[in-house]
């Protein structure tokens, strides 16, 4: 990805695209490798060439659950298992046929709005460390509903206000699945993103409550995506994942990665919202995208001082924090 003076942050719709054309040759030359060569099963060998063939037959970006099927698949082959191998070829196999529509598509992650197949891939594939998304349930129909309104309309907004923006979050995310924790109980988490299912988010239905959050958990999300492009061809941050740091957005430590994430992902809410409240929106809701865009300056100053102290960066990851430090750098405290 070209990089440019205090920018790497900032929306660049024509790099992105350059990035994510060689993601997806990337993933077909490891499909092809691990599906035609590695696993060992004549019978279903055309089967899976016709499945590839189809699947990158346009030069669009394949559906999320192609990208968690191979993270399955390749996992399964690293870690030498080879009946998760078998299993995790034979799902992707029963993945569903048809091409990806066009534009931004908001599902509920159950068997019924994608395949049992599909469903079953994307769960493992957001599966966190932290358990709290392994309990997932969709919502009904109707909660469905309301979400897919509010995501929409806070979409137009970011393309009425901010569409470099919005032109970019098109490019990193074209399905956004919703579904809750199964136990009430549980805290929740409000969305989650994650490299092995490129393509989509996952956000809790449950707390889709305005547009400001609506808005705001888009740029959130889809920063993490984009932040993970830039992991392609440099490991960014050189910490141990054991080597564990004060986060401000969890109760316990965490590995650099995450709280690297976090400042950056916050750097980009916090651009976002001036932009679009520099654009002109004053809605109902202008107030409150201020005050997230606050809170996030606050995360974002938070765990910058963390990595200021502990994270051992590569030459990349150095330009990307110092870049989020420019930016942020006439925010007031």
């Amino acid at each position: 990805m070209e990089r440019h003076v205090a920018a790497t942050l900032l929306p660049n719709a024509e790099d992105l695209r350059e990035t994510i054309s060689r993601l997806i040759s990337r993933l077909e030359t490891s499909l092809r490798h691990l599906l035609l060569e590695v696993w060992d099963d004549k019978e279903n060998k055309v089967r899976a060439e016709e499945k590839l063939e189809h699947i990158f037959a346009s030069s669009g970006l394949p559906d999320s659950f192609v990208f968690a099927a191979h993270d399955a698949i390749l996992n399964a082959a690293l870690s030498q298992d080879e009946p998760g191998f078998e299993r995790a070829c034979l799902l992707f196999l029963q993945l569903p046929d048809q091409a990806p529509k066009a534009g931004l598509r908001v599902l509920g992650l159950s068997d019924d709005a994608l395949s049992p197949a599909a469903c079953e891939v994307l769960r493992r594939a957001y599966r966190d460390d932290a358990g709290l998304t392994d309990d997932l349930v969709a919502p009904g129909s109707g909660q469905t509903d309301q979400a897919n309104s509010m995501i929409n309309r806070a979409r137009e907004i970011m393309q009425d206000f901010a569409p470099d923006w919005a032109r970019e979050f098109d490019l990193l995310v074209s399905r956004i699945y919703l579904a809750a924790n199964r136990d009430p109980k549980k805290s929740g988490f409000g969305g989650a993103t994650v490299f092995a299912a490129f393509g989509s988010i996952l956000l809790n239905a449950d707390k889709i409550d305005g547009l400001p959050s609506t808005l705001m958990t888009l740029v959130h999300e889809s920063s993490h995506a984009k932040l993970f492009l830039y992991h392609l061809d440099d490991p960014v941050i050189l910490n141990e994942d054991n080597e564990l740091y004060a986060s401000p957005l969890r109760s316990t430590p965490r590995p650099m990665e995450g709280i690297f994430h976090a400042a950056w992902v916050s750097a980009r809410m916090v651009q976002a919202a001036r932009c679009l409240l520099d654009s002109g929106y004053s809605g109902p809701g202008a107030d409150e995208l201020r005050r997230r865009s606050r809170q996030a300056a606050i995360v974002y100053r938070d765990c910058a001082t963390e990595i200021q102290r502990h994270a051992r960066l590569t030459p990349l990851g150095q330009q990307l924090f110092d870049d989020a430090q420019t930016v942020m750098s006439d925010v007031p405290s």
